[in-house]
């Protein structure tokens, strides 16, 4: 074959981003042919990329991504080894667009394995650019008349929420997804609280009442306020919302209430390693 000219290895090197070095071997193995050269680069990082897969894969990112009708999202846990990788621009961008596919898929959570069938060529493509081990997490879809997203600045927590309705003010869903980032409600509604949690809640206030001698008639009136406390404490339209600075002292679902949201239909909170 013709001699590769440095022309040719940088502008491979500017399609691939990896090192000049590495993209004059794949030239060269490809007889000069960039396609060629991808391709050879791509299966050489994916061969990598699974002999390093038992790397601790201790830091990562949530994703999101929400539909242009604002009806169905997707929310995923992408992890990788450091700090650094888990806030490059590329591995952001990766983090969102797998959420994407979790959008548009059919599963209310997919497997990683399937997510990332749909994505291997550029998670293999960041791979080789960021040289790090890279998991894909939980990965869940939400879906509801209107949908709102929020992550965390530090990129390691986030919640997807699904509404019953559309806000009036769209500030609204933007601080509802806030708030449960803010306070981690177990479930949007009573009905996702585990009923084994919520009937510890009711024995342990039950043994209390008696241990302090209550009369047997108020015990059950007792174990039901503590019950109803914890309600408020980890259920989020039950939980009074953060701004009240905003909204004044008000449960989130009165919030939601006034601006023509009559529930959450769905929530999903992931953090990294979580």
């Amino acid at each position: 074959m013709a001699e590769l000219t440095a022309a040719q290895v940088m502008a491979l090197r500017k399609k691939t981003g990896l090192p000049m070095m590495e993209c004059k071997e794949a030239l060269a193995e490809s007889n000069g042919d960039e396609v060629a050269a991808i391709e050879w680069l791509t299966k050489k990082h994916k061969g990598k990329m699974d002999a390093r897969s038992d790397r601790e894969t201790g830091e990562g990112r949530i994703g999101t991504y929400i539909s242009p009708d604002g009806k169905s999202g997707g929310i995923i846990e992408l992890r990788c080894e450091t700090a650094p990788v888990a806030k490059n621009e590329m591995f952001i961008d990766l983090a969102n667009n797998i959420a994407k596919v979790v959008a548009e898929g059919s599963e209310g959570s997919p497997s990683a394995d399937s997510v990332k069938g749909a994505v291997d060529t550029e998670f293999t493509e960041v791979y080789g650019k960021l040289r790090e081990t890279m998991k894909i997490g939980a990965c869940h879809k939400v879906t509801g008349d209107a949908l709102t997203a929020y992550v965390h600045h530090d990129g390691k927590s986030g919640v997807l929420i699904g509404m019953t309705g559309t806000p009036k003010d769209a500030d609204v869903g933007k601080q509802l997804a806030m708030h449960a980032t803010s306070l981690k409600p177990l479930a949007a509604n009573r009905d996702g609280i585990p009923a084994d949690e919520v009937e510890k809640v009711r024995q342990l206030a039950i043994d209390q009442a008696k241990d302090e001698g209550k009369p047997a008639q108020i015990v059950e009136k007792i174990a039901e306020g503590k019950v109803n406390a914890f309600y408020a404490e980890q259920v989020l339209v039950e939980q009074e919302h953060v701004r009240s600075d905003l909204y004044g002292k008000k449960k989130v679902k009165d919030v939601l209430a006034e601006n023509g949201v009559t529930g959450v239909s769905q929530m999903v909170y992931l953090a990294v390693g979580g």
